[in-house]
């Protein structure tokens, strides 16, 4: 398996819409044996749109090809009706330095305002976690970015639970540190009650690093993505029914953390995070999160002028956030379409508005 990032300058008709168009574009320029793991609109300009994509590239032997072959993007489904429940998506993407939620966490205190206004909201990890903190409000559920696509697509359903069996796994070049996420688990374990103790420690280096697009947004690659899926596909034989993972992150240097820590660049390893991520939910249909282990001490120095990055200073693992999230995150459940899901299920007929940061579109091309 081989992931690289790709980007496609695209003009849409006057008479399709943008999903349409972007749905066209990702069709036309996948190959055989690939499939669009993250994709997002960077710039616009009238009727064109410039695309940047993360394309996984895999082995048509893989065990898990027959699931790489169907690409929700390509088949999206419209409501079918609005429910009487009022619920909201809230998205704040990885990588684009938002101004709200391009930090650690910052996103919350606006995340729990919306949520206050709605019978529930929908939003991905990065919008409340903050390393040992995640204070997302009762009716926030806890979606991964990919899975939240594919909610949004009208492919998944959301199934409430009241609680999940969580597995962890570990990046085998982060066992030095091995003993403070052991901690972090037990912790859970013994003060919140989390079901959280089942860990692996991987046997190989997943090699996780980061990369930019030519537009700036953070992205990145993993050399070894196998050994992911293996490790995941392990802790849910044992019974977990979400998973968490933490991994050394390379290619952060001190002045890219310096230029975050200022507003100046967006959060370098958050693109690589969702990537990691997104291959789990693809994959497994399972809650997904992740969390960087520390950047060298030299890199990441420790700052207090901004209190929106903060939270990145006050924690080694910076995992327990990803914990108390993963704990009641709804199940995935596929969908065979929209006419008549089951009444159970959360789907795309309960969401009554998404709302996304102002400028979320990127920058206008020249």
């Amino acid at each position: 398996m081989l992931i690289n990032n790709q980007s496609y300058r695209v003009k849409r008709k006057d008479d399709a819409t943008w999903l349409d168009t972007i749905s066209s574009c990702i069709n036309k320029h996948l190959e055989a044996n690939q499939y669009p793991l993250r994709f997002a609109i960077v710039a616009v300009k009238k009727n064109e749109i410039l695309i940047e994509t993360t394309i996984l590239q895999y082995d048509p032997q893989l065990s898990f090809s027959k699931i790489l072959q169907d690409i929700e993007i390509l088949h999206p489904r419209r409501k079918s009706h609005q429910h009487s429940s009022f619920g909201v998506v809230q998205i704040i993407p990885t990588g684009i330095r938002c101004e709200f939620g391009g930090f650690a966490g910052d996103a919350c205190p606006a995340t729990n305002l919306l949520a206050a206004t709605a019978d529930f909201l929908v939003t991905h990890p990065n919008a409340v976690n903050a390393s040992e903190i995640n204070e997302m409000a009762a009716n926030v559920l806890y979606v991964e970015g990919k899975s939240l696509d594919d909610f949004l697509l009208g492919h998944l359903g959301l199934m409430q639970v009241m609680s999940n069996k969580i597995g962890t796994f570990v990046d085998a070049l982060g066992v030095s540190y091995l003993p403070d996420v052991i901690n972090t688990l037990n912790a859970a374990c013994a003060v919140k009650g989390l079901d959280s103790s089942m860990y692996m420690l991987l046997q190989e280096e997943l090699g996780v690093k980061i990369a930019w697009t030519k537009s700036g947004c953070a992205v990145g690659t993993v050399l070894k993505p196998e050994a992911i899926l293996e490790v995941v596909e392990k802790l849910i034989a044992h019974g977990a029914t979400a998973v968490g993972g933490v991994s050394v992150i390379h290619g952060v240097t001190k002045e890219m953390f310096a230029q975050h820590l200022r507003g100046k660049m967006p959060n370098p390893s958050g693109g690589i995070e969702a990537i990691i991520t997104h291959l789990i939910s693809k994959i497994f249909r399972i809650p997904a999160a992740h969390a960087p282990l520390p950047y060298y001490q030299d890199i990441k120095e420790k700052e207090t002028f901004n209190p929106r990055a903060s939270a990145e200073f006050i924690s080694i693992p910076h995992y327990f956030c990803v914990l108390k999230g993963l704990a009641k995150a709804p199940h995935l459940i596929p969908l065979v379409n929209l006419d008549n899901p089951p009444s159970h299920l959360i789907t795309l007929n309960n969401i009554g508005a998404i709302i996304v940061p102002a400028s979320l579109w990127g920058e206008y091309l020249p």
